[in-house]
């Protein structure tokens, strides 16, 4: 049996898949003292308001920080250093460690905290001051595009730059196995996940032919839909996922 976490603006639960059989089955609740205007998951569940991150562990929905930035971005990474979160703001992000183990005292001691939580839950490692649009963990490295259209990574607070993009674009994922970094047009993009097919199918001459199957496993995980765009030359994978649609 697999077993997920998850949360959405209504609730927060857990997801079981066994066998052929999906469950959901809620698990805790929350409700916020605070207008919650976007929600992230990881580690630990962050939810949003305009000008501030509260992180709740999963278990027993607790407050463990809430941090005053306004976040765009939000996202947890297991490294070599421990785990690491990336918080963006509208003009910078910021790398965190998170102390597992001060939270886990914390949390078994049932002790009550004020309203900005466990002091000690986060360490600032590094502040850059660029705005980031779209960003991924790929091991110790966050890779991410920002505002210049620029494609960079940063390690231990050093920031290099990858590629000088020509629009923008929005980062999808890394596949290991090709050691292979893949971005989507964000027109494109956007017009996929509103389901306007359409016009999407007159953005697509606009993108090179040669990326129109790039990363289509990546693609299609995402929003199952691309499959039914009519990309030139189709490949097995958009048959089969045609098919399961």
């Amino acid at each position: 049996m697999i077993h997920y976490e998850y949360g959405t603006p209504q609730r927060i639960g857990k997801f079981d898949c066994s066998e052929n059989y999906v469950f959901f089955q809620e698990k805790k609740s929350i409700r916020p003292t605070f207008s919650a205007e976007r929600i992230f998951g990881g580690t630990v569940l962050a939810m949003c308001s305009n000008d501030f991150i509260c992180f709740y562990n999963w278990a027993e929905c607790r407050l463990i920080r809430r941090i005053d930035v306004n976040v765009k971005v939000s996202a947890f990474m297991r490294t070599s250093i421990g785990l690491i979160v990336v918080i963006a703001s509208d003009t910078s992000f910021y790398i965190l460690k998170y102390n597992r183990d001060v939270v886990a005292s914390y949390l078994d001691s049932k002790t009550a905290v004020d309203e900005q939580g466990v002091e000690d839950a986060f360490e600032l490692l590094h502040e850059m001051n660029e705005r980031v649009r779209t960003g991924i963990w790929v091991g110790d490295c966050f890779i991410y595009n920002y505002s210049s259209w620029r494609l960079n990574y940063c390690v231990s607070g050093e920031v290099t730059t990858m590629s000088h993009l020509d629009r923008p674009m929005y980062l999808l994922g890394y596949l290991a196995s090709q050691s292979k970094v893949y971005l989507i047009d964000k027109e494109f993009k956007t017009l996929v996940m509103r389901g306007d097919l359409d016009r999407a199918n007159e953005v697509l001459p606009s993108i090179p032919k040669e990326h129109h199957n790039r990363g289509q496993e990546l693609l299609v995980k995402q929003f199952l839909k691309l499959a039914t765009i009519e990309v030139e030359g189709e490949t097995k994978l958009q048959r089969e996922v045609a098919e399961k649609s």
